[in-house]
């Protein structure tokens, strides 16, 4: 439901409010600075080559870097917004006023305008690159970024406007810096990978070129704010501080179907949908950029660097509702451990599945190199599985780690990082030879578009086999004794931050 609020002049004009807005310029003017200078640097160390997966790479990462940094300095003054795209979704949300809101986006295209002002008088002039679409219509343009902006907001509900997240210190900016990394290294070669209004405004008036800057408002605005209802709805306006969210509920079958339940079927797909989103998008990117990304070592980092990102956002931003599983050997594997019941388990699967195939539109589907059989590639993608799931399972253990058994926003990031790069470390060991999969919704999505399910059991068996393997390592070889249920929380706290597993539907 929308939650729309005009507001009041005197609360607009406040001191608070003022200041607010001073650091949304500050910030925004930081953050594409560094962003729009990356692209002016990378042009003028490969004097004006064509955009290559390792310059997206570099590129990506500026940006990805600018943005935490941006949003940890603005976060405790304005809410670090940076974006009119985010500043609408969290508008929707009824999390700032529409007057406020519109003097946020005056703060944000002044500071982006300035930004490109003053990158254009310190490199003597040099052209300042704009965004347009490539490959795409404008209309495609305007879709991609619907997808990678609601990504985007919807990451930064899950980490920072969500109540039961508490105060995430530099945490969420992290997750944020991170989607947008993954998401321009995923839509860069074809709409620039923008999300952000701003980010593209700034360029357009410092090079008097708005051709096409409509893609870069209709998009964002729309992501953004089906983001902030779909979120502010599903998973906030059903949120009752002090109220376990697992507890009491009915029968096992019943609680398939409780609330809690379908929000976390609701995480799993959003999470899924984020994940494979940029893990099928950055290889489409890789093979555009280069014309055989198969054999090009830059295009693997691209790709694996994309996954790492993706997936650390896709877990921590559900790590609190479903557990964070985003993978159906993770599932298996707490489904083995007793962590979750098969029924619920099911529709996880069911969730992750219809993420991962919403996500891919016409993709390549994950391949096995001619110089492996199918066998051998079972082997290798259950051995990937085995590492990454038994990471999951280490991460998710209270015991483990410096953090006293404690399960809070600390724990869960951590978890989640490690779980991305361990993935991102695997495809970038495995990617040349099964495509390094390790996860059967990733492999299905981009298989029921193409039509292409040659090799689809490799995918399915191997992750199966590594996942439950890890699951029975874990817990009957490494740690076999049953950790202690955490103690309920108060009752004027929220239910549970948690690590990697911190909320499974039992």
């Amino acid at each position: 439901m929308v939650k729309l609020a005009f507001g009041s002049c005197g609360d607009s004009f406040s001191a608070s409010s003022i200041k607010a807005y001073v650091a949304e310029f500050i910030a925004t003017l930081l953050f594409v600075f560094a962003g729009v200078g990356s692209a002016i640097a990378y042009g003028q160390l490969t004097k004006g080559g064509a955009l290559d997966p390792a310059g997206l790479v570099a590129i990506a990462i500026a940006h990805a870097f600018a943005l935490f940094v941006g949003v940890s300095m603005a976060a405790n003054v304005s809410g670090g917004h940076l974006n009119p795209a985010v500043t609408f979704g969290l508008a929707v949300g009824g999390h700032i006023t529409i007057l406020t809101g519109i003097f946020y986006w005056v703060a944000q295209l002044l500071g982006a305008s300035v930004a490109c002002l003053l990158l254009q008088f310190a490199t003597h002039g040099q052209a300042i690159p704009t965004h347009a679409v490539a490959g795409i219509s404008e209309i495609e343009g305007v879709v991609m970024e619907i997808v990678i902006t609601f990504a985007l907001v919807y990451t930064v509900y899950a980490t920072a406007a969500d109540p039961k997240k508490g105060s995430l210190g530099t945490i969420a900016p992290m997750a944020i810096g991170f989607i947008v990394g993954a998401n321009i290294l995923a839509a860069g070669p074809f709409s620039g990978g923008s999300m952000n209004p701003a980010r593209s405004f700034g360029p357009a008036v410092a090079a008097g070129n708005f051709a096409g800057n409509w893609v870069y408002w209709v998009g964002p605005l729309i992501g953004g704010g089906l983001a902030g209802l779909v979120y502010g709805d599903v998973f906030i306006a059903s949120y009752q501080p002090g109220k376990l969210a697992m507890a009491n509920l009915w029968a096992n079958m019943k609680r398939c179907c409780s609330p809690p339940a379908l929000r976390a079927y609701f995480a799993e797909f959003f999470s899924t949908f984020l994940f494979v989103f940029t893990a099928v998008g950055s290889t489409i990117s890789a093979r555009m950029l280069t014309p055989d990304a198969t054999t090009d070592a830059s295009s693997l980092v691209a790709t694996a660097t994309a996954q790492a990102f993706g997936l650390f956002a896709a877990v921590f931003i559900a790590a609190d509702v479903s557990g964070g599983h985003v993978n159906p050997a993770v599932t298996f594997a707490y489904a083995i451990g007793g962590h979750i019941a098969v029924p619920s388990a099911i529709f996880y699967w069911a969730s992750q599945m219809l993420g991962s195939t919403f996500a891919c539109l016409a993709v390549p589907t994950t391949t096995i190199a001619v110089e492996m059989t199918g066998f051998g590639a079972a082997i290798l993608e259950g051995v990937l599985t085995f590492m990454v799931v038994y990471t999951v399972h280490v991460a998710g253990d209270p015991r483990v780690g410096g953090f006293g058994g404690r399960k809070g926003p600390a724990a869960t990031v951590l978890g989640a990082l490690v779980v991305g790069a361990v993935t991102g470390a695997c495809v970038l060991a495995a990617g040349s030879l099964t495509g390094a999969s390790m996860n059967p919704a990733r492999s299905f999505g981009p298989a029921v578009v193409s039509g292409h399910y040659s090799n689809q059991a490799v995918y399915w068996v191997g992750p199966m086999i590594g996942a439950a393997l890890a699951a029975l390592v874990h817990q009957a070889l490494v740690y076999p004794t049953v950790p202690e249920p955490p103690p309920a929380p108060a009752p004027n706290q929220s239910a549970r931050h948690g690590s990697v597993e911190t909320v499974v539907v039992l």
